[in-house]
């Protein structure tokens, strides 16, 4: 009767700690961050022998718990980690390249637009030359045109910035990871493997992972009880109780290098800091390009200014300041007399009809264009990216999730098996009790 009684304990212990496993999934099945459990469940017999001249013997000692399994698979794991890497890089990258064409477009009144307009106000003081009034309009337009570019200007300098502020918020983020991540590994490394306390370590440590793998693309290895050791650029980034300081450093075309430990720089390939690091590098480019539209802008006009001649016939000074790119642009001081609107062989508006020809041979509203034409094609590469991106992350997931989520059909047939099973441990050690009080009853 003892071994009735034994058989019914460690099954009563035995089905009580898998109900408790199904609460606990039931309990965590909107936690994306948690792994589905399994307690897996063995023959308890003990087998034996007293004296090695007679054959091994066997009793029946019922259930025992061999481990809690988590119902997590290291291959879809990576393969989610790797696809949400890229998904949100190309997420990034197309959100930041967006909010710069805003920039660019200065709220409908970018450069374009006021290149045709100063050039449409040549046009009309070209045909009433000594107008004051169309003077004065022709002068604020140039103001106006350089007052564009350098707001222009502005705004790709501070999405400069702004890139590079949420790297370093980004890189902080990592770096907690980082060393949380080490931590977790010191306790998986002292934990008991198949336990529940290993199982919610391994989530910890999942989570850790998807915190630095989504933002940076870091190698990653599995030692013994799901240690996890990270590398990036050769380097070690994190180990057991170990982990590393990740820092930026800006290069020339605006992308920016991943230092380890203030050394071994290397530019991001995958991850949110990817797509910052491409981003502000097409912010730069577009700075660089406008910069040298600026420049090439002023150069031409104060050459055609300075072809012509003012009505007291002295040479037209320059309209515009150089050598400061578009944020360096600005309208020369001068009065609606100093403009040097005749040609040097006396025709009134003579200089003016030069206007025209500088602004088709020039090609200043061109490279503006191929300025816009460029980033908007970017942007278009980008987001047919991410929609590539989207969908092998949706699969992946889809697939990672049908096996390690909870499904609460699932979760409610196992309750119900459980709860029967653990009624019949308890109608066995029943059965024990009532088999021994009737035995004790015969004497």
């Amino acid at each position: 009767m003892s071994g009735l009684l034994s058989i019914g304990r460690s099954a009563i212990s035995s089905y009580g700690a898998a109900l408790e496993t199904v609460s606990q999934n039931i309990a965590n099945a909107e936690n994306g961050d948690y792994v589905r459990r399994d307690v897996v469940l063995g023959d308890a017999t003990i087998s034996g022998s007293l004296n090695p001249l007679y054959s091994a013997q066997s009793g029946l000692s019922g259930v025992r718990i061999n481990g809690v399994a988590r119902s997590g698979d290291e291959f879809l794991e990576a393969s989610v980690r790797l696809s949400g890497a890229a998904l949100v890089r190309t997420e990034t990258q197309a959100n930041w390249l967006s909010a710069i064409e805003t920039g660019l477009d200065s709220g409908g009144e970018h450069v374009g637009k006021r290149l045709a307009a100063f050039y449409s106000r040549g046009q009309e003081l070209a045909a009433a030359p000594f107008d004051s009034a169309l003077r004065v309009t022709f002068i604020n337009e140039i103001n106006a045109t350089a007052e564009t570019f350098r707001r222009t200007g502005d705004n790709l300098e501070l999405s400069i910035e702004q890139i590079g502020l949420k790297a370093d918020a980004e890189l902080l983020g990592i770096n907690e990871a980082l060393s949380s991540l080490s931590r977790v590994n010191l306790d998986l490394r002292r934990s008991t493997p198949g336990s529940q306390a290993q199982a919610g370590l391994l989530d910890t440590r999942d989570v850790a992972l998807a915190v630095i793998t989504e933002r940076l693309d870091a190698k990653i290895e599995f030692g013994a009880n799901g240690v996890a050791k990270v590398s990036y650029n050769g380097e070690t980034i994190v180990e057991i109780g170990n982990s590393a300081t990740l820092s930026r450093e800006d290069k020339p075309d605006g992308s920016f290098n991943i230092l380890v430990n203030g050394a071994s720089g290397k530019v991001p390939g995958n991850g949110m800091l990817a797509g910052l690091s491409r981003a502000r590098t097409a912010a730069t480019t577009d700075l660089t390009n406008l910069n040298k539209l600026a420049e090439d802008f002023a150069t031409q006009l104060n050459d055609w200014h300075a072809g012509g001649l003012t009505d007291a016939g002295t040479a037209g000074v320059p309209l515009l300041t150089t050598g400061g790119g578009a944020s360096g642009l600005n309208l020369q001081p001068i009065g609606a007399a100093q403009l040097a609107l005749a040609s040097t062989g006396g025709v009134p508006n003579g200089n003016l009809l030069e206007l025209d020809g500088l602004r088709s041979s020039g090609n200043i509203e061109r490279d503006w264009n191929q300025i816009i034409s460029v980033h908007a094609n970017l942007i278009l590469a980008t987001k047919n990216e991410q929609a590539s991106a989207s969908a092998l992350d949706r699969n992946a997931r889809s697939n990672r999730d049908s096996l390690s989520r909870v499904d609460l059909d699932r979760e409610t047939a196992d309750l119900i098996r459980l709860q029967q099973s653990y009624e019949a441990a308890g109608r066995v050690i029943q059965m024990a009790r009532e088999t021994t009080q009737t035995i004790l009853g015969l004497f």
